[in-house]
C-alpha cells in the first residue's frame, strides 16, 4: 500500500513540473515576440528601378482632374474634339506639308514614340522584404542618366521625418532607426540633372508641401509599412512633362547639307487652358499637379551644324501643358545647301511655321522634318574679281543669270565692306560694314554673328584675313525665290562652318525681285579703306519637269 502510494505522488510531482516547464517555455516565447515588437532597429534601403513616363490612361486621369472635368471622360471628349475619336490610348501620326521653295517639300511628321506609354500600372513599387528582392517586375523601363541627381523624403503621418540625396550609377544607402510596425510615406523627386536638387516648399508638412520645376520633373511616392531588419522600397520616377526629340534630315535622293537651322521654337495655339506653360507644381501627398498662369514659347535646342550635316538630332525638348493642346513649330531660319546636277543649290526660309500640332500630355513625340529637292536645274557661273585702292567709293557692275529657285553669292575674299543693287532696287538699307572704324566719312560696323561674336576679337579673323574658295567660301549671300536675303559667313581659315550674320541697327534687307529668264543687272558699291576687294561667284537654279 505504502508503495502504491508513493507511486502516484511520484506522478504528481511530474505532472507538476511539466505543467511549471510548459508555462515556462510560453513564458519565454511571449517574451521574445515582446522584444521583437518594441526593437526600432529597422532600416529601408533605396533601390532606383528606372524612370518611366506616365501611361495614357493615369496621365489622362491627372489631366482631366486638373481642367476640374472630374473624371477621365474630360480628356477623352478632347482627344474626341481633335480626333474624332474617343480613346486615350494615343493619339495618331500627324503630318504636314510645306512648300519651300517652289516644288522644294519639308514632310513633317509628329508621332508618339514607341514604348513611351508605361506598361505599369502607375503604382508605386512597394517595399520589398529582403527574402522577395529578386522577386521584382520585369518591366523595361530607362535608366537615369549617370550622376543623375534624385532625392528621397521619409514622412511619417503628416510629419517629415528625415530625407536623403542619391546620384544614379552610384551604391544604394537608406533610412536608418526607423520605428518597427510603423507606416512610412517616401516621397522621390529629380530633375534629371546632376546639378544640386532646387528644394522642397514647405517640406515640414506632407499635406503642404509642393515642387515646382520649369525643368524635366519627375515624381514618385509610395506608403511602406517598415518591419524589423532591412526593408528594400524600389522607386520608379515617372516624367511628368510631355517631351518631344525633333530631327531634321535631308531625304536619302537629296545630296546636300543644312547649313542652318535657327530658333526653332514650340509656341501654344488653340485653347488658351491647354496652352504651355512655363512651370508646373507637383503636390507632395497626392502627386497632382497644377500649372502656372504664365504661358510661354519654348525654345529648342539644336546642335552646333559646323560646317553642315545631313542629320541633326535636337535634344529633348519640354512641353508643360495640363491637357491636349495645339502647337506651332515655328523656325527662324532654315538654309539648305543641296546638291542638284552636280551644282550645288541654296535655298532659304525665314520665319516658317509649321501649324496645328496636337500635343497629349505625359507623353513622348518623335517630330522629324524630312526636307525633298524638286527636279531642277543649274544656271549661271557668273564670277567676278575687283581689287582698288583708290578713291572713295568703288562700283563695279554685274549681269547675273536669270534663275527661279533662288540665288547665291559666294564670296571668297571681302575688304571689307558692299552693298548691292539689284534691278534698281537696294540690297539692303545702309552699306553692309564689316569692319570696326571710327571715321567720320566711312560707314560704321553693322554686322556681327548671330552669336554676338564680331570680326577682330575671340578668335575671329578680321574679315580680309579669311581666304574662302569654291568649295568653302568666306561669306555667303542668298536670296530665295521668294526675294528673301540671308547672310552667313566663316569665322577664320581653319573653321569651314557658315554662321547666320545678323545687322546691329536698323539696317535691314530690302525683299528682291530676281528675273527668273532674263539677266539681272547687279551694281556693286563698296567704301574704300585702303586695299579694296570683292572676289567671288554668282549661281542660281531654275525648276524644271521631272522627268
Amino acid at each position: 500500500m505504502k508503495a502504491i502510494n508513493q507511486f502516484v505522488m511520484t506522478r504528481k510531482r511530474l505532472i507538476r513540473n511539466g505543467i511549471a516547464l510548459i508555462m515556462l517555455l510560453i513564458s519565454v516565447s511571449c517574451g521574445k515576440e515582446i522584444v521583437s515588437e518594441s526593437s526600432t532597429n529597422a532600416n529601408v534601403t533605396i533601390e532606383l528601378l528606372g524612370s518611366e513616363m506616365e501611361s495614357e490612361s493615369t496621365g489622362a486621369m491627372q489631366s482631366a482632374n486638373n481642367a476640374s472635368s472630374g473624371t477621365t471622360h474630360g480628356l477623352k471628349a478632347q482627344t474626341a474634339a481633335y480626333s474624332g475619336d474617343a480613346s486615350t490610348d494615343g493619339l495618331a501620326e500627324q503630318t504636314k506639308v510645306i512648300s519651300l521653295e517652289n516644288d522644294f517639300l519639308l514632310v513633317a511628321t509628329l508621332k508618339q514614340r514607341e514604348g513611351s506609354t508605361s506598361t505599369a500600372s502607375g503604382t508605386a513599387v512597394k517595399g520589398l522584404k529582403a527574402s522577395a528582392k529578386n522577386n521584382r517586375s520585369a518591366i523595361v523601363r530607362t535608366p537615369l542618366g549617370t550622376g543623375v541627381k534624385y532625392r528621397v523624403l521619409a514622412y511619417l503621418g503628416d510629419n517629415f521625418v528625415s530625407q536623403m540625396d542619391y546620384e544614379a550609377g552610384k551604391s544604394p544607402s537608406g533610412f536608418t532607426n526607423l520605428v518597427v510596425g510603423s507606416t512610412y510615406t517616401f516621397i522621390a523627386y529629380s530633375v534629371n540633372s546632376s546639378a544640386a536638387l532646387p528644394e522642397v516648399t514647405n517640406r515640414a508638412k506632407l499635406s503642404t508641401a509642393t515642387f515646382t520645376s520649369s525643368e524635366d520633373l519627375m515624381y514618385f511616392r509610395s506608403t511602406l509599412k517598415v518591419a524589423s531588419g532591412d526593408n528594400y522600397l524600389g522607386v520608379i520616377l515617372k516624367h511628368q512633362f510631355s517631351q518631344i526629340t525633333m530631327t531634321a534630315r535631308l531625304t536619302d535622293g537629296t545630296p546636300g547639307e543644312i547649313v542652318s537651322l535657327t530658333n526653332v521654337r514650340f509656341t501654344g495655339q488653340g485653347d488658351r487652358a491647354a496652352t504651355p506653360r512655363k512651370s508646373g507644381t507637383v503636390k507632395w501627398s497626392d502627386g497632382s499637379l497644377t500649372y502656372s498662369t504664365d504661358t510661354t514659347s519654348v525654345a529648342v535646342s539644336i546642335p552646333n551644324l559646323g560646317g553642315g550635316l545631313r542629320t541633326v538630332t535636337a535634344a529633348p525638348t519640354l512641353l508643360i501643358s495640363p491637357r491636349i493642346t495645339t502647337v506651332d513649330v515655328a523656325i527662324g531660319n532654315l538654309l539648305i545647301n543641296a546638291v542638284i546636277n552636280g551644282k550645288q543649290v541654296s535655298t532659304v526660309r525665314n520665319n516658317l511655321i509649321i501649324e496645328d500640332f496636337v500635343i497629349a500630355p505625359y507623353q513622348k513625340y518623335d517630330l522629324v522634318l524630312q526636307i525633298k529637292n524638286p527636279c531642277t536645274e543649274p544656271t549661271g557661273d557668273d564670277t567676278f574679281e575687283w581689287r582698288s585702292q583708290y578713291g572713295d567709293v568703288k562700283t563695279n557692275t554685274l549681269y547675273a543669270s536669270g534663275a527661279n529657285y533662288g540665288y547665291t553669292f559666294d564670296i571668297y575674299e571681302l575688304d571689307n565692306s558692299f552693298n548691292m543693287e539689284i534691278n534698281g532696287q537696294k540690297l539692303a538699307t545702309k552699306e553692309i560694314q564689316f569692319e570696326y572704324t571710327t571715321a567720320t566719312n566711312l560707314p560704321k560696323r553693322n554686322v556681327r554673328f548671330a552669336d554676338g561674336s564680331i570680326w577682330g576679337s575671340g578668335g575671329v579673323s578680321q574679315i580680309w584675313n579669311i581666304v574662302g574658295n569654291r568649295d568653302y567660301p568666306s561669306v555667303k549671300l542668298v536670296i530665295s525665290s521668294k526675294g528673301e536675303v540671308s547672310l552667313f559667313g566663316r569665322k577664320n581659315n581653319t573653321d569651314r562652318a557658315l554662321y547666320p550674320i545678323v545687322f546691329t541697327d536698323d539696317t535691314k534687307f530690302n525683299q528682291i525681285t530676281w528675273n527668273t529668264s532674263a539677266q539681272n543687272k547687279v551694281v556693286v558699291t563698296q567704301s574704300v579703306i585702303n586695299i579694296t576687294v570683292m572676289h567671288g561667284r554668282g549661281y542660281g537654279v531654275k525648276v524644271i519637269p521631272c522627268p
